[in-house]
């Protein structure tokens, strides 16, 4: 059953599709009345939406990761839309297809994963290329890392995205490092390391992915930390400095503490791999943004991601 995607749908037009549930809040109104504040998803988006008192026995019902039947339409309230549920129930599992829910990277995942092992051996350095062999070698950890999102929601946050964006950066840094004095390698494997903390932070088992309790208390940097550490124990003559260096890089990766980052960038790779990540992020961002929020005019509506602006994507 193919049922109409958020991106498709039309402000002001009424229509009956079925979305997950993202998030839910339980609120209650200034007259303390009771609603449901809930994100809902399908592949092609998110958007807001509140489940007035009318429906309220169905509240205790309405979950996390639970697919409903909702009737209503797109609105557009302070630049941004919202979905006006005139009509909800809880969906029946045949009713719907779980491909609907769950965004996949368009990328070949075998073939993108084959890219990314064989830039990560074409390294000449033999202490760096042990370590990527060591990583390599981790099927559980390399099953997860090609199917984890790169983000929840932000930028390729779709299964497959951690594997498409790492990739991204391999190409980005084999460029950048052909252009300036940079230790190649040491940049190839830090656009290697730098998100895969992902694939402990994120919890991409569900309808729509969210945070482990792990992701939220500890947070993907100081997870990617742990796992480098992790696999430089098995390697008990690598060199400090390659292993300090290599942890700056992930723990950098952010630029400003502002944005989450435990140290600024200090060195040359530091500083590329920062660029490099924040070219593809707000790239991809940007066109993933476009896609789901669909405009008739000139303007997106607000971005958060670019400092709640709206983009402009010209006639």
């Amino acid at each position: 059953m193919t049922k109409p995607l958020l991106k498709d749908l039309k402000l002001n037009e009424t229509t009956d599709t079925f979305l997950a549930v993202a998030r839910r809040q339980e609120k209650t109104t200034k007259n303390g009345e009771p609603y449901l504040n809930v994100r809902l998803a399908d592949a092609s988006g998110e958007t807001e939406a509140n489940i007035w008192k009318e429906h309220a026995e169905l509240f205790p019902q309405i979950q996390e990761n639970t697919v409903v039947k909702v009737r209503g339409g797109l609105s557009e309230y302070k630049g941004k839309r919202q979905f006006n549920v005139s009509q909800v129930r809880i969906a029946a599992a045949g009713e719907y297809e779980l491909g609907d829910f769950i965004r996949q990277t368009k990328k070949d995942i075998a073939q993108t994963l084959r890219k990314v092992k064989d830039i990560l051996l074409a390294a000449t350095d033999p202490d760096l290329k042990k370590l990527a062999e060591v990583f390599l070698s981790d099927a559980k950890l390399m099953a997860d890392f090609a199917k984890a999102p790169a983000a929840q929601n932000v930028h390729s946050a779709c299964i497959g995205g951690l594997l498409e964006h790492t990739a991204a950066l391999l190409d980005l840094a084999l460029f950048v490092a052909a252009q300036y004095p940079l230790n190649k390698d040491l940049l190839v494997l830090g656009a290697f390391l730098h998100d895969i903390g992902k694939t402990r932070e994120l919890d991409f088992a569900k309808m729509t992915f969210g945070y482990t309790d792990a992701g939220q208390l500890v947070g993907h940097i100081n997870m990617g930390l742990e796992i480098l550490q992790e696999k430089i124990r098995q390697l008990p003559d690598f060199p400090p400095e390659k292993k300090m260096l290599l942890e700056h890089l992930i723990l950098s990766h952010h630029g400003q503490p502002e944005f989450g980052s435990p140290r600024v960038p200090l060195t040359r790779e530091a500083i590329a791999l920062h660029l490099i990540d924040n070219i593809d992020a707000k790239l991809v961002g940007f066109d993933e943004f476009v896609e789901k929020n669909p405009t008739d005019g000139n303007w997106t509506a607000k971005a958060f991601m670019f400092d709640n602006k709206s983009l402009y994507v010209g006639k």
